[in-house]
């Protein structure tokens, strides 16, 4: 009998694990709504310049997708492009939260308000990540010295190779001393309409703070007391933003990552995919304009199941405040925070050696049809190949192995490749699925479509026929 471990992860681990994944969680969701049914041109990742490729996907019952998981979510040609994702090497990707409220009026370029760098070293196991402050006084490139927050704006003005990202990208890098791959660009307004999707999240306020709902007027102020809160999406902003406390910027910076655990153990939680999944289509239309990076939907994908397998010890963090930074006023009569950069890049060193200790083995143990009797996932097996009979051999099969087929049928088209279609966010049954037909993620699909009345659809291609793990089709 096939046997699952549960995980025995204590507050602590879940804090650690939470920081590194909660933006990559954040903008995977954004960026795997936009991708499932985007109107607007995206850009395939080539070396040479982009070209527009229309990847519109209507909403059917089961039909192969139209879109390519190598594409990058990007609708401007000067953005750093595509870079294949090596992970025999230490992986750096620069996570930010654009403020486009706040514009400049000469470049109508937002600023970068959130800015964290985060690494991840599959071989040696470790993660982390790096958060600057916004005032922190550095050397932007072919510009000279100004706040990083500023960079993006300059990038995007004078038209910088890559644009906002990319000289945000090299001024992070050189903070740093290192070479930053990726990025992953999340505006304000993504981020309300995530937290709305979990229906709000779970902060432990510390001490009395005076938030606005909307920090651009500022007209509807609102006081939390000490104590947890469940913050809808304009108040969980409200509250990150805000730098009207005794810590200023630094305060801000540890308000930002609170929010991104709550945020992450909202979307890791068991219940929350079946209820996201019917608002996709919502989610889609809100944000398809407010996320962007130059990872592919398959390297984020891949990123994530890297890091789940990461022990919660070995991912570290830090926020760079005093007195690795010294508060200033430059000339032009700004508030700034200097760096030492010899003391900062030793602790970016630092966090990248520290080993764990190890995790002891898990000691419940749960069945894998113990999960699928808890899921209760509903499954369609369709036929969409010449092969009579073969989608009923298959939920034979299937059944089995312990899953609950509804429906045999075909389908109204011939297909090359197989693929499986989840409807309802059983993710359990769709790992064991996976698994049982020997195929990994790139063959899942998520969709939303009230008339589909299975949980999981399956249609099955013509490659099944060709290589599959059933004797009775040998």
């Amino acid at each position: 009998m096939q046997e699952y471990r549960v995980p025995t992860e204590n507050k602590t681990d879940k804090v650690r694990r939470g920081l590194w994944v909660a933006f990559i969680v954040s903008a995977s969701i954004s960026i795997f709504l936009a991708f499932s049914s985007r109107k607007n041109p995206t850009y395939l990742p080539v070396e040479s310049s982009p070209v527009f490729v229309d990847v519109t996907i209507p909403a059917t019952n089961g039909v192969e997708p139209t879109l390519d998981n190598s594409r990058l979510l990007q609708t401007n040609a000067d953005r750093p492009g595509f870079k294949a994702l090596d992970l025999d090497q230490t992986i750096y990707i620069l996570l930010t939260g654009l403020d486009k409220w706040d514009k400049n009026s000469e470049s109508g370029a937002g600023l970068t308000d959130t800015i964290i760098v985060a690494f991840l070293d599959k071989s040696g196991g470790k993660a982390g990540l790096i958060s600057i402050p916004r005032d922190t006084w550095v050397e932007v490139p072919d510009y000279g010295p100004y706040k990083i927050n500023q960079a993006y704006m300059l990038g995007e003005a004078y038209g910088y190779p890559g644009g906002g990202p990319g000289i945000l990208m090299e001024t992070a890098g050189n903070l740093l001393d290192i070479e930053i791959d990726y990025y992953a660009q999340v505006d304000f307004q993504a981020f309300v309409v995530l937290v709305d999707a979990v229906d709000g999240v779970v902060v432990d306020v510390q001490e009395e703070i005076q938030v606005y709902p909307n920090a651009n007027t500022k007209d509807v102020m609102q006081v939390l007391s000490p104590g947890e809160h469940l913050l809808p999406g304009d108040l969980a902003l409200g509250y990150v933003r805000t730098r009207d406390t005794p810590e200023g910027d630094f305060g801000r910076t540890k308000r930002q990552q609170q929010l991104l655990i709550g945020l992450q153990e909202k979307i890791f939680s068991y219940e929350i995919l079946p209820v996201l999944i019917p608002r996709m289509p919502g989610l889609y239309r809100d944000l398809t304009s407010n996320v962007e990076t130059n990872l592919t939907l398959n390297q984020i994908i891949t990123l994530a199941w890297v890091v789940k397998d990461i022990n919660p010890q070995s991912i570290q963090t830090h926020v760079i405040k005093e007195p690795t930074v010294t508060a200033d006023i430059n000339d032009r009569n700004q508030y700034i925070l200097v760096p030492d950069l010899d003391q900062i890049r030793k602790i970016w060193k630092d966090m990248q050696n520290i080993s764990a200790t190890p995790i002891p083995e898990p000691t419940q143990e749960i069945t894998l049809e113990e999960y699928l009797a808890e899921e209760n996932a509903n499954l369609a097996v369709l036929n969409a190949t010449s092969s009579p009979g073969l989608a009923g051999v298959t939920a034979e099969f299937l059944e089995e192995k312990g899953f609950q087929i509804g429906e045999v049928g075909n389908s109204n088209k011939f297909k090359d490749q197989t693929f499986i279609y989840d409807y309802s966010g059983k993710e359990h049954t769709v790992r064991a699925l996976l698994s049982a037909m020997g195929y990994t993620e790139n063959r899942l699909f998520y969709r939303s479509d009230p008339s589909v009345t299975a949980d999981i659809v399956i249609v099955l291609g013509a490659d099944w026929v060709q290589e599959n793990p059933m004797d009775e089709l040998e």
